[in-house]
């Protein structure tokens, strides 16, 4: 956003205020929380526990709330004001290679901070609408534009959910008191908007002429998946009919209306100052002598305007459009079907040049001056065809998909540490949880306590996948893992004896000193290890206890010992340590199965219409992260789409985010598609509301 001195000075007067703003929230949302409910509305133990425990949070840190608050609004807002992207939240996990991961908590938080954000913009939406005529003044812009407004809902939304993080570590308060705090926000920015906007009067600055904003309706969900193409092909048939009569009508009005000087004529586009009147003279001079229906080159010089004029599009892509021109009317010459189909390849190259152009908004981006340079030198190399036909334009098309490829390459690469990581984090959990099932079908039968068998399930799985990665399957150490749960699971239910009861005395330390080693390696807490050792000594007590496993009398160690020795000579080392028979997973007959274990997982099934599966590398959306709307492409996404990475729109910068947490954005609303419509269809559209308000 534009930077002037007036803005700044206004930004920095509304932020002077924001401590007494926030001394009042504090005020008025204690009084909320401690008025009694509603006669008739039920409230669970857990929420009034939560909504106590909120007050008494609050309450003791009223003081650091507010200057949290303060902080978070000022960080937020100067950075909108100077055009830097603001930090992202907490509530990220970290995975191989130091990266942060988006999960479910951080778009938990952020899904809270969008309700609030809602709710202020609800609550204040007449207020918030007058002073966005204002900052739009304030930067020097002619029409009204909502991001012209730094002090946006969501800066203040934010800066609450800061606030409540500052005081709380329990995300149940942190809840409560946001929400209960935006209501009470959206009453005090409603008097605070009203109050700038008249000192802003006070001081001279006019508002900018209000302009209608024409919004795409449907869930933001649904406007993921494109349009079907037989609907949109429809809308443009039609529409052209409807701008082709409206065209004819008044041109035949205008052949029976007297000539008048003074009548206001539209200026050509690409060409200041030349009125209308001369349009078709300077057209037809370009076409060449055949020339072309006058009703087409109306028609078509109107949809330019439209397009020329479209508030999406850069000035430097209007230049790049507005060069096109000549050569898209002469397409016209041998060319029927341009304004037949919105799939000709005229269309599509315009439609693909605006949309590329919307995936890196930000001025000064080294990946969107590329695109303007190659698209310029793209409409030049058109423009010197004499004549010219789709198939130029298709080549057109077919160059500017290359160059997208070639940054979407070149993205990749400068990412390529982070889908390093992410890579060996799914492959390690893929190659878990199988192990963690095959574990749980060989254990099934064995009768153990539920924490053994989470134990062998879940920790062990985690054991022998570090092995696996870290060594190989076929190393010593992976195999002693994997021999481990054959003798674990054997000393649980040995058979009732003496030459078992041998054998597992004589395996019982190397066995448990196997065990203790696993369960370092994948740094298992202290009491966790010992809790699980205390458990193997009572089975293994059990087991050695002969011809009194059901007696009530407990033997000490020593007595258990010795009749084992009367029983007879312990079997051999090699005995001891022999594999079984029964065993599901065979130590030294590995060669095919880690090849199984490490698969990747399966992909979802081909087809499938959920929008995440849909997300292919490249393309692009909105969506809602650290409290306001961001424009991201898809880099990557693993094989079995746990996780994803998206490039910022922030130039070197990239998100990643498990499949949860994007399930999570996409089913609240908080993804959307970078534009409800395409630049022809938005041109068509506007020409024919022009041509129907003049009628």
């Amino acid at each position: 956003m534009p930077v002037s001195p007036l803005m700044l000075r206004f930004v920095e007067d509304e932020l002077s205020r924001a401590p007494a703003l926030a001394a009042r929230v504090v005020t008025a949302t204690l009084a909320q929380l401690q008025q009694p409910s509603k006669p008739g509305t039920a409230a669970t133990v857990a929420d009034r526990n939560a909504q106590q425990e909120a007050i008494d949070a609050l309450r003791r840190g009223s003081k650091p709330f507010g200057q949290a608050f303060v902080d978070s609004l000022q960080a937020l807002v100067m950075a909108d004001v100077q055009g830097f992207e603001n930090p992202a939240a907490s509530g990220t996990t970290t995975v191989a290679g130091g990266l942060q991961l988006m999960d479910e908590t951080r778009v938990e938080a952020d899904i809270e901070v969008s309700r609030a954000a809602q709710l202020i913009d609800s609550a204040s939406e007449w207020e918030l609408r007058e002073l966005q005529t204002f900052t739009s003044t304030l930067i020097g812009q002619s029409h009204v534009s909502a991001e012209s407004n730094p002090l946006r809902p969501s800066a203040y939304a934010q800066a609450l959910w800061d606030a409540c993080c500052a005081i709380s570590p329990a995300s149940g308060q942190r809840s409560v008191l946001l929400r209960t705090a935006a209501v009470v926000m959206a009453g005090q920015l409603k008097m605070s908007w009203a109050a700038a906007c008249t000192r802003l009067e006070s001081q001279g600055v006019t508002p900018s002429t209000y302009r209608t904003v024409v919004l795409a309706t449907g869930g933001p969900s649904a406007a993921l998946a494109p349009a079907p193409a037989a609907v949109t092909q429809k809308f443009f048939e039609q529409a052209l009919k409807q701008l082709s009569a409206l065209l004819q009508s008044r041109s035949t009005s205008a052949s029976q209306a007297p000539a008048s000087p003074a009548t206001p004529a539209s200026a050509v586009p690409g060409v200041p100052g030349v009125p209308g009147v001369q349009r078709f003279a300077l057209l037809q001079e370009a076409l060449g002598p055949d020339g072309v229906d006058p009703h087409v080159v109306e028609l078509l010089s109107r949809i330019f305007e439209a397009v020329l004029s479209d508030e999406q599009l850069s000035a430097g892509l209007c230049g790049v459009m507005a060069h096109l021109q000549t050569s898209v009317l002469r397409v016209c010459l041998v060319d029927g079907t341009l304004l037949d189909s919105h799939q000709h390849p005229v269309w599509l190259l315009m439609n693909r040049i605006a949309q590329a152009s919307q995936v890196w908004p930000q001025p000064g981006d080294p990946r969107s001056t590329r695109l303007l340079r190659f698209c310029e030198s793209v409409a030049s190399d058109i423009a010197l065809v004499p004549q010219p036909s789709s198939s130029v334009f298709t080549k057109g098309l077919v160059r500017l998909e290359t160059h997208l490829s070639e940054e979407l390459r070149q993205q990749q690469a400068l990412a390529e540490h982070t889908i390093a990581a992410l890579t060996a984090t799914e492959r390690r959990e893929v190659l878990q949880e199988d192990l963690s099932q095959q574990l749980a079908e060989q254990a099934r039968p064995v009768p153990m306590t539920l924490r053994l068998r989470e134990f062998l399930t879940q920790v062990w799985a985690r054991v022998v996948t570090e092995s696996m990665l870290r060594y190989g399957d076929s190393d010593e150490r992976t195999a002693s893992a994997l021999k481990t749960v054959d003798d674990l699971l054997w000393s649980l239910q040995i058979p009732d004896h003496p030459q078992s009861r041998q054998r597992l005395l004589a395996l019982l330390p190397d066995l448990l000193k196997r065990v203790r080693a696993g369960m370092a390696q994948v740094a298992l807490p202290e009491m966790q290890q010992q809790a699980v050792l205390d458990d193997l000594m009572a089975v293994h007590t059990e087991s050695l206890r002969p011809g009194e496993r059901a007696s009530t009398r407990e033997a000490t160690p020593q007595e258990l010992f010795q009749r084992l020795r009367n029983e007879g000579p312990s079997s051999s080392a090699a005995e001891a340590t022999k594999g079984f028979a029964n065993s599901l997973i065979e130590v030294f007959s590995m060669d095919t199965v880690p090849a199984e274990l490490m698969s990747d997982g399966a992909p979802p099934e081909a087809g499938s219409d959920r929008p995440i599966d849909a997300m292919t590398p490249g393309s692009s959306c909105r969506w809602f992260l650290s409290g306001r709307w961001r424009t991201v492409q898809l880099l990557w996404r693993s094989d079995s789409l746990r996780y994803f990475v998206f490039a910022s729109e922030t130039a070197g910068r990239t998100h990643s985010i498990t499949r949860q947490a994007l399930v999570r954005l996409v089913t609240e609303g908080l993804v959307k598609p970078v534009s409800d419509t395409q630049l022809i269809q938005r041109a068509v559209h506007r020409v024919m509301r022009d041509l129907a308000a003049s009628n």
